[in-house]
């Protein structure tokens, strides 16, 4: 087995550095002309004063190839849009880099520029309770604030800021404030947070297997707080709702017949007036059928007359049918009146409650049945 020698290696290893440096070099090339054309876009841009767009290629540039040039052109376009914090910030950093790359006049410029636009500046304070947990974590606009800042003066741009705060065990805290007058110093205090279900970065999916549906029903351990009091929470448990008792439907009111009596009396009379309806005609109907020689009367006989005697019962039929007619036309109303249910005053609900039935005494010398009226 044959090694290369050392000298060759060397060679190799230098070839391998010197393609490298090749290659690296035309990427950092093909940098520098992306960032000065985006530069210089940004520049027209500018010019028209068309900031909203030139920033973001002054952002890219300054990426792609970082310059004392690009940043304090940036700082002026933030200024242009109004994000006074952001211009102030980068004029200061233009200062100090101006400064160690022994740029006076441009060092003097820049830090001009800040102080003009320190009156202007909005800051927000965040605070927090002395007694925070240890794990408390403050976000601003979704950057994380430090336990430094807090209780701190920060300059902040103009519009809306989101300031949330969140701990293990505790339920989240989050609130906005809108901030637009030019010099404002506004303060925003994080309450305590109440215990709660453990905070969770919205931003990561939750660890470990999807946790397995649970059966419909109340939650383990629940209880039942007393009406008007908070709902206590079960242990483990988020605080929840919890669903009050529907009321009772009202209960149906009381009704009895409005005169018993009354019906009873209609209902015999009816019938009474029915009975004698069907006699009557059935008189009728015997009289008409019975006349003449039919009925065994024999008018060439002279003696018949003293033999034979037809009743007169064609004037008790037409009785009858009168009297039925009478009796139902009286009976009916009585009845559909007297049946009619009307609701119970309750004043008068206890007295119409049934009486306990009759109870069978015994004794030693006496027998009989005891009941309440």
């Amino acid at each position: 087995m044959t090694s290369l020698p050392v000298q060759h290696l060397g060679r190799l290893l230098a070839l391998a550095m010197f393609l490298a440096a090749l290659l690296g070099g035309r990427d950092a090339r093909a940098d520098t002309a992306a960032a000065q054309a985006l530069f210089d876009a940004a520049k027209q841009l500018m010019a028209q004063g068309k900031y909203a767009d030139a920033c973001p290629k002054l952002e890219e540039s300054q990426r792609l190839d970082p310059g004392i040039g690009t940043q304090f052109n940036l700082a002026a376009c933030y200024e242009q849009l109004g994000r006074t914090a952001s211009a102030w910030s980068m004029f200061l950093e233009v200062a100090g880099a101006s400064k160690a790359a022994g740029q006076l006049e441009r060092e003097k410029v820049a830090r001009q520029r800040a102080a003009a636009l320190e009156p202007r500046l909005i800051r927000l304070t965040i605070t927090a309770p002395a007694d925070s947990p240890a794990d408390l974590q403050v976000k601003r606009d979704g950057a994380l604030v430090g336990r430094a800042q807090w209780g701190t003066p920060v300059p902040v741009d103009p519009g809306k800021h989101t300031v949330e705060a969140s701990a293990a065990g505790r339920a989240p805290f989050a609130r906005s404030v809108e901030l637009s007058r030019a010099g404002a110093s506004e303060t925003l205090a994080i309450p305590p947070l109440p215990p709660g279900a453990p905070a969770r970065d919205a931003a990561l999916p939750p660890s470990g297997p999807p946790a397995p549906a649970r059966a419909a029903g109340p939650p383990p351990s629940a209880v039942v707080a007393p009406a008007g009091a908070a709902a206590p929470r079960a242990s483990g448990a988020p605080f929840a709702p919890v669903a009050a008792h529907a009321p009772a439907p009202p209960a149906a009111p009381l009704t009895k017949r409005r005169s018993k009596g009354m019906m009873v009396t209609g209902i015999v009379l009816t019938s009474l007036g029915t009975v004698a309806l069907l006699g009557g005609g059935l008189v009728l109907a015997s009289s008409t059928s019975c006349s003449g020689d039919s009925c065994g009367y024999d008018s060439s006989d002279p003696f018949a007359d003293e033999v034979y005697e037809e009743d007169d019962t064609e004037g008790a039929g037409a009785g009858l049918i009168i009297g039925g007619l009478v009796l139902a036309g009286v009976g009916i109303p009585l009845a559909i009146v007297g049946g009619r249910k009307v609701p119970v005053q309750p004043e008068k609900q206890a007295a119409s409650a049934p009486a306990p039935p009759p109870e069978l005494v015994i004794g030693p010398r006496y027998a009989g049945l005891r009941w309440s009226m």
